[in-house]
């Protein structure tokens, strides 16, 4: 929601509040401002969008999801990787990090950093929809989740980081872990 914390810096609606506007122009605008806020201060890289698809209204982080409509969120999600990566003056440009990879926001009884459960079906029309939307936008980086699939860490899950990501989605960019996430496997 902006680079909020520098002081000044404009503080920009959380996801939930843009989703709601259902409006990509303003959610593609509300990323050039973050990005120019954030490059004014040095940075290079933004941790931001997230794009996950809220499934649990119970779901502590659920503000930080554009919505429950998986078509919704990869278009918002899309329009902000737009946003944060636009040139910026000075041939500068941000590096949006697209997170979290993937379905954290479908956990069981929507517990944080909880297991989240379905089959392919579910993964792909819920879970990767939005990822598949921010690649065609050109996202540079993902952030991979706290949550388990199935059972299984996210940061451990070979398939789903490798062979779906990379391999079925054409990811070409890089991956990082939430933080010290990888310490949980």
């Amino acid at each position: 929601h902006g680079h909020n914390n520098v002081i000044g810096a404009v503080v920009l609606p959380h996801n939930v509040g843009l989703g709601a506007t259902h409006n990509p122009e303003l959610v593609e605008r509300a990323g050039r401002v973050t990005a120019e806020e954030v490059a004014s201060t040095g940075m290079h890289w933004a941790f931001a969008p997230c794009v996950a698809v809220s499934q649990n209204i119970r779901w502590g982080r659920s503000y930080e999801s554009f919505g429950s409509d998986p078509e919704w969120v990869g278009q918002l999600g899309a329009a902000a990787n737009r946003g944060l990566q636009s040139k910026l003056p000075g041939d500068f440009s941000l590096l949006a990090c697209t997170k979290h990879f993937a379905g954290d926001g479908g956990t069981r009884d929507g517990i944080d950093q909880g297991e989240t459960v379905g089959d392919e079906v579910v993964l792909q029309a819920i879970h990767l929809a939005p990822y598949a939307a921010a690649i065609r936008a050109g996202t540079k980086s993902i952030m991979v989740s706290y949550n388990s699939w199935n059972g299984q860490k996210m940061h451990g899950h070979k398939q789903l980081l490798t062979g779906v990501l990379k391999g079925e989605l054409g990811f070409k960019g890089f991956l990082v872990s939430d933080w010290a996430a990888i310490d949980q496997l």
